[in-house]
């Protein structure tokens, strides 16, 4: 039975939800500390694709300011599984595979396999498998906490 998958509009309401409640948090990270975390987040979850390669596809301007002086990070990446990936098995059976410091968001429904996380560094993290078969990519969206610090020029 084909289900209607879900993801997380978590990322804009989180992001909001972080500006309004500041992200002035005490011992809160560094821009550098809560990006590493959340690109590692988002590799533990490329690795669970089979025969995954990532490309990253994080934007120009990948950072947002939030209050007291700090930043978010914006990353994404797009993994090319291997031939024959079935994305609505795969999204079934990631939140399984993760373990406990991914825990499922508040979702909507969409018509891809998806499904979004909060992690337990405070990253929002979206999953969705995109394209038609032949031409499958999964789309990782990682939003990581505020973080203290200015962005890298770059």
């Amino acid at each position: 039975m084909k289900r209607s998958r879900a993801v997380s509009v978590t990322a804009v309401l989180t992001l909001a939800g972080m500006t309004m409640v500041g992200c002035a948090m005490a011992g809160r990270p560094t821009l550098e500390q809560a990006r590493t975390d959340t690109e590692a987040a988002m590799q533990r979850i490329a690795d669970e694709i089979p025969g995954g390669v990532v490309e990253v596809r994080t934007p120009d301007s990948a950072y947002l300011a939030c209050d007291r002086g700090g930043y978010y990070s914006i990353n994404r990446w797009a993994v090319t599984p291997q031939p024959g990936f079935d994305g609505e098995a795969f999204v079934d059976a990631l939140p399984g595979r993760l373990g406990s410091d991914y825990v499922i968001a508040q979702t909507v429904d969409i018509k891809s396999p998806a499904v979004a996380f909060n992690h337990a560094s405070g990253a929002v993290l979206d999953v969705k498998v995109l394209g038609t078969e032949g031409d499958i990519v999964v789309d990782l969206l990682g939003l990581a906490p505020c973080g203290d610090g200015e962005p890298p020029n770059e």
